[in-house]
């Protein structure tokens, strides 16, 4: 049988290809010269290629029309480490035998013992032979490619001491993918974008092998990059030992559906690689919800139909498993979706519970009088370390220093958290620390998390800490912007904090300074301690004042009153007379009231 494209080609010449069937080839050859002066003669006449695949065995078993991947080659485990034990024998009928990247791709991703091009010419003595054998290098699977040989030197060719060499060295190359993830990172926007997918990647314990930039104003709506760029990373895949593909924007389930089958192997997307940094990290189980939840409103829409089979979602934030793998729900996903719409109504009725509780702790916080504080900015920027340092050099001594995880990762920080450090004027203020923010953040998680964020809303001073190292610093700056602007609260009171000027240079500091004309800006080293006392200064003069002050006499017999004010107001003075210790201090209105019937009167 003849496979193919074979429409429009004549009885005579399919009779013709049947024939070839018959032929053996001799295995210490990669083919017979009557094999190939039909192959030439044919694909001449009907000016389309033809491709035959031959087993080790020298038979014949299959002949298609058309490109090579129309070919019916018989599949076996890419991960075993030797050749597929067929060989691939076809036309250019244009007359070059230069290996295409398909005829490459095909080589390593089926691992042919050989793929042999032929030139076609008029006259068969004339043809031209390239020939692609696999190789190794550096421990990954690459190729050889002998280029315009004559038909004679094709046929002197040793073909199985070749192909027994090949299988040897094959048979060393390290098996990675049982050990560890290893990716291809494909972007289409800037170099910048793909070395934050890179830490992305790292993040999640992924190790990149290899960055691909296209630069496209159009987005195909198949396959992201073009057909031929596709193709390349297939091939990159197999000579890198990568066991997925990591795409630098938000894929459709059709394109990763397409791309999975084209480069065959785990195709996940800058979103998926966020949810997934997101469910590694999350520890409070209102971070697990809310991961649960993105994950879900990103999954439902791509959804085939509403009985898709969702398998592939394995349960369980905190769940071991590969990048991707990691799947949002407490137990295993039904395959429906309705269940998963009802899955979604149950967190967010859970949300709501933990959002009544914090509120209850707002409350409190208001009644005191305590000022909120929020530190906010792009991943990594050193939010945490600052927020630590901070709660370091506080006043109080009975404030809480329990840290929060410091580390130069993306995303160290997901779970909001809140402490009270007290100012160098006696007054309280709630610091919280944020998530940390990231260009092309998925709405999903923005959504998700809006109910954390609302630290961010309910502060009356912004912290907005800028990595001024960093050269993408105004694009930071900028995409940070944008997700205050989202949550209403861009037009707030912020400090812009540029952190890290013991790493920054010169250049990239005046660039930021020049970006933030007309800002209220410090800088700061968090890590060096450099600047963070002026910070606290600042700090105390732009939030708003809420003590009062007031005059009191408090009797020798209240001395534990004496402990009360001085840890809970500043006191201005302090005198020891005969009626008992009289005291001026700077108080919240809650202290005030207690105290209310110590208070000296004011003359009139």
């Amino acid at each position: 049988m003849i496979t193919g494209n074979i429409n429009g080609i004549k009885k005579v010449i399919l009779e013709r290809l049947e024939e070839l069937y018959k032929l053996t080839i001799d295995n210490d050859s990669i083919f017979s010269y009557e094999l190939v002066e039909e192959m030439n003669n044919i694909s001449r006449l009907i000016k389309k290629e033809l491709c035959v695949v031959i087993n080790r065995r020298g038979k014949i078993i299959d002949i298609s029309v058309g490109k090579i991947n129309s070919a019916e080659i018989p599949s076996m485990d890419v991960h075993h480490n030797k050749l597929s034990g067929f060989r691939v024998i076809h036309t250019h009928p244009a007359g070059n035998s230069t290996l295409s990247s398909m005829d490459t791709s095909a080589l390593i991703n089926l691992k042919l013992d050989a793929i042999a091009a032929i030139g076609v010419r008029e006259n068969v003595e004339d043809v031209k032979v390239n020939i692609g054998f696999c190789d190794v290098y550096n421990n990954s699977l690459t190729f050889k490619e002998l280029k315009n040989l004559s038909l004679e030197a094709s046929l002197e060719l040793s073909f199985r001491d070749k192909v027994t060499y090949i299988d040897r060295i094959i048979a060393d190359i390290t098996e990675y993918e049982d050990q560890e993830e290893r990716a291809i990172l494909v972007g289409t926007d800037s170099e910048e974008s793909l070395e934050e997918l890179q830490g992305l990647a790292e993040a999640c314990n992924v190790i990149p092998v290899y960055k691909v930039l296209q630069k496209k104003n159009k987005m195909n709506s198949a396959y992201y990059a073009g057909q031929g760029k596709i193709q390349e990373i297939a091939q990159l895949r197999q000579m890198k030992n990568a066991n997925v593909v990591i795409f630098d924007d938000e894929l459709s389930g059709s394109q990763i559906r397409n791309l999975e089958e084209a480069i065959k192997c785990k195709v996940i997307d800058r979103t998926t690689l966020i949810l997934d940094i997101f469910a590694r990290r999350a520890k409070s189980k209102e971070g697990i919800l809310q991961v649960e939840l993105a994950m879900l409103n990103h999954k439902l829409p791509r959804l085939r139909d509403s009985n898709a089979n969702l398998a592939r979602i394995k349960g369980g934030v905190g769940v071991k498993g590969g990048v991707g793998s990691r799947g949002p729900g407490e137990k295993k996903l039904e395959t429906d979706r309705r269940h998963i719409e009802r899955r979604i109504e149950e967190i967010k009725a859970e949300l709501s519970r933990v959002i009544d509780q914090r509120a209850v702790q707002k409350v409190k916080r208001v009644k005191n009088n305590i000022s909120n504080v929020a530190i906010v900015g792009y991943t990594n920027a050193g939010k945490s370390t600052l927020r630590n340092k901070l709660c370091d050099i506080s006043f109080s001594n009975n404030v809480s220093k329990k840290g929060v995880l410091e580390a130069d990762m993306l995303f160290a920080t997901l779970d909001t958290t809140v402490r009270a450090i007290t100012l160098r004027d006696n007054r309280k203020i709630a610091l919280s620390d944020t998530v940390g923010f990231i260009s092309k953040l998925p709405h999903e998680l923005v959504e998700a998390f809006k109910s954390t964020l609302e630290e961010v809303v309910d502060a009356d001073l912004l912290l907005h800490v800028v990595d001024s190292a960093n050269e993408e610093a105004i694009k930071q700056i900028q995409s940070v912007n944008m997700v205050l602007k989202e949550l209403n609260v861009k037009d707030k009171n912020t400090i812009i904090v540029l952190n890290k000027i013991d790493k920054a240079s010169d250049k990239n500091l005046k660039e930021v300074r020049n970006f933030l004309q007309g800002e209220k800006i410090i800088e700061v080293s968090a890590k060096v301690g450099a600047n963070l006392q002026e910070l606290m200064n600042i700090i105390g003069r732009e939030i708003p004042v809420k003590l009062i002050e007031k005059d009191f006499i408090i009797p020798y017999h209240e001395q534990k009153l004496i402990s009360v004010l001085h840890e809970n107001s500043n006191v201005i003075n302090e005198d020891y007379i005969e009626e008992g210790i009289r005291i001026k201090a700077m108080v919240y209105e809650e202290i005030y009231k207690k105290f209310m019937d110590f208070e000296v009167p004011v003359l009139s």
